[in-house]
């Protein structure tokens, strides 16, 4: 398995996918830092609106592409999954 793994800007259309990683049980219970409330939109578009507008602050959206490949004697297969 390889991973493609590339950075870029943060886009308007990252921030509903961050804030429903944010509001994931698994993940809150895993976090070192979390919000009092994880499901306070308006916390964390306020949030996100300051960091953003933080020339000092570098975010980046992490996009990470899996690619299995199977090879046998008689075929091969190759499956890609986009992740975010």
């Amino acid at each position: 398995m390889t991973i493609d793994v590339r950075l870029r800007l943060v886009e308007d259309k990252d921030l509903p996918i961050f804030f429903e990683q944010q509001r994931d049980p698994d993940a809150v219970r895993m976090a070192a830092f979390t919000h009092k409330d994880p499901a306070d939109r308006n916390r964390f578009n306020a949030h996100w609106t300051r960091i953003r507008g933080d020339p000092r602050v570098t975010i980046r959206t992490i996009l990470a592409e899996a690619v299995w490949s199977v090879t046998s004697r008689r075929s091969s297969t190759t499956c890609s999954e986009n992740r975010r």
